[in-house]
């Protein structure tokens, strides 16, 4: 009976930990005089990011008879450097899972098209320069902290036309396991920076054989 019980929950678990390796993936998408569109995606799931979510109808219930309340104690009020010390020790904690997650979360297919358009041919060009520096020099950065594959970025002028175009779509992915791990990895650090803190405010024990020597 233990056996099957214990093959159960293994069995349990790696199916746990099978979904959990699953990736997630992002699209993202914009065009010119069109809605952007965001969709999130895991197995057979879709969540529409841009969709504002349905109104449910409600059902109308009685309003419940009002409970006469009984005066609750004052709370103390967190003191402001404890509040400043719980803000520095979260914020330092993020570090180790924000940059785990930056690292798993892939882009494996980005497209710009765009089409640079002015006033006239000179004011056209200058945008062109601008927009190019602008768009390269965000690629550059994003390289230094960020897994991109294979983008397909295409800038071109239009000296014709009276406006720009702009044709964006972008997929990333990210393992659900990973995000797990980066949750935990920032909980386990928030919790020892805050238990260090803690130890640090605690006044220093008195020293054994410190007392009692007044009447020597």
């Amino acid at each position: 009976m233990a056996a099957v019980v214990g093959l159960s929950i293994a069995g349990v678990l790696a199916a746990v930990l099978l979904l959990l390796c699953i990736p997630v993936s992002f699209t993202a998408a914009y065009r010119t005089g069109e809605p952007p569109e965001a969709y999130l995606r895991w197995l057979f799931f879709t969540i529409d990011l841009t969709k504002e979510p349905k109104e449910r109808g409600a059902k109308r219930k009685k309003p419940p008879k009002p409970r006469e309340e009984k005066p609750k104690a004052a709370k103390k009020p967190l003191e402001f450097s404890e509040l400043l010390g719980v803000v520095v020790d979260l914020l330092s904690s993020l570090r180790g899972g924000a940059g785990m997650l930056v690292r798993n979360f892939v882009f494996y297919r980005i497209r710009l098209y765009m089409v640079v358009a002015g006033e006239d041919a000179a004011d056209t060009a200058m945008a062109y320069g601008r927009v190019n520096a602008v768009v390269y020099t965000a690629y550059a950065l994003a390289l230094g902290f960020l897994r991109i594959e294979k983008p397909d970025i295409q800038i071109r002028p239009d000296f014709t036309a009276e406006e720009g175009k702009v044709d964006f779509a972008a997929r990333a992915r990210l393992t659900p396991l990973v995000a797990l791990g980066a949750a935990i990895r920032i909980g386990c650090a928030f919790l020892v920076k805050t238990m260090r803190r803690k130890h640090a405010q605690e006044p220093p024990a008195p020293e054994k054989g410190a007392q009692g020597k007044t009447g020597d």
